[in-house]
């Protein structure tokens, strides 16, 4: 079993992650990585995660920023975690040598030419976290947006036929109870990213009944997801709960029920997904009246939401421009053959377990 999520993403209150049960845990050993962009954090990652991939399940952990570079690893047989620990998700040993270890990839860099590039490297940094800034900008208004749809949409609720819908759902889907409690985390599935607002629709290969909640706007599908989530952790089962950090970690999009092979999946018009499995009719679970009453305002939203994601997705798409120009400075810098010696070294020691 493979899976992709993100580390984290920004929210209105900054960035947020969940990955930190991993780092501070004593049932897993982590490495550390510190260094700057272009120092080979990402493909050493990579590295690790394809050479046991075969082997046992590895859970792969992206950028918000940019989805095609990784940011953490979870080896689960292994029990071991390799994570990039500068900003915005800094992470430092909490257990240093027994559980963590810092591995310093800026040892592997030659500081005479990082010094003698000084001015550039500076500007360029500085303009990256401008643009990064202005990106998480248009991100909170995008949240703005997206809070006052919620907000209008949760006056329209049918609560009393959506509460009897759930239950039903519950029954369905459920067994026996398994006579104790299930447990409940944190996995960010989608994020605002410099693609637009994305998706790693490929983790949900992995589940053998994926229902898509579809034409939603985020109240009634909240509701379900939370219903089916409490109820499930009731019975004994572990889910795994994806919020929509533009809430600011307040409202769920995803839900993911491993056991089980079920897979709750909001198809809304903010992340474009299309149902590509059992689909549920979220709009009957509003009332028609009061719909019609704020028809308007929710299609003004609409309008909005889809301007400030674009917006903001340009943005962070010319931030990573910027990235990969701080990057040319340090990866001519650095000596990938003493990496590739601190990567054998940690997969060396992964092995040896």
């Amino acid at each position: 079993m493979s899976e992709k999520y993100f580390l984290g993403s920004m929210t209105p209150g900054g960035f947020v992650t969940q990955f930190g049960e991993y780092v501070n845990s004593d049932s897993f050993y982590t490495y550390v990585l510190k260094g700057a962009a272009g120092t080979g954090k990402s493909s050493l990652m990579k590295k690790i995660a394809d050479r046991f991939e075969e082997s046992e399940n590895v859970t792969r952990y992206y950028c918000s920023s940019d989805p095609d570079s990784l940011d953490g690893v979870v080896l689960h047989s292994s029990k071991a975690v390799i994570v990039d620990g500068t900003a915005p998700h800094t992470f430092d040993p909490v257990y240093p040598g027994s559980c963590q270890r810092v591995v310093d990839l800026g040892s592997c860099w030659d500081n005479s030419l990082l010094k003698d590039k000084k001015e550039d490297i500076v500007g360029a940094i500085r303009k990256h976290k401008e643009l990064m800034s202005c990106g998480a900008k248009y991100s909170a208004a995008l949240g703005k947006i997206c809070e006052d749809t919620f907000c209008c949409a949760e006056q329209c609720l049918d609560k009393k036929k959506l509460d009897g819908f759930c239950k039903r759902f519950c029954k369905k889907v459920f067994g026996k109870s398994r006579g104790y409690r299930g447990r409940s985390f944190t996995r960010c599935l989608s994020a605002m990213t410099r693609y637009g607002y994305y998706t790693f629709s490929e983790t949900l290969d992995n589940y053998l009944d994926v229902y898509y909640l579809c034409n939603d706007i985020f109240a009634a599908s909240n509701i379900l997801i939370s219903a089916v989530a409490g109820y499930a952790v009731q019975k004994g089962y572990d889910v795994k709960l994806s919020p929509c950090m533009l809430f600011g970690n307040r409202l769920y999009e995803h839900l993911l029920i491993d056991e089980i092979g079920v897979a709750l999946v909001s198809a809304s018009p903010l992340n474009g997904l299309e149902a590509a499995g059992k689909r549920i009719n979220m709009s009957r679970f509003y009332q028609k009246t009061l719909w019609q009453e704020n028809k308007d305002r929710l299609k003004q939203n609409a309008a909005l939401m889809r301007t400030l994601k674009d917006a903001a997705g340009k943005m962070m798409d010319k931030a990573k421009q910027q990235h990969d120009v701080i990057e040319s400075y340090y990866i001519n810098a650095m000596d990938f053959n003493a990496v590739e010696k601190i990567y054998e070294k940690i997969s060396g020691e992964i092995s040896a377990k």
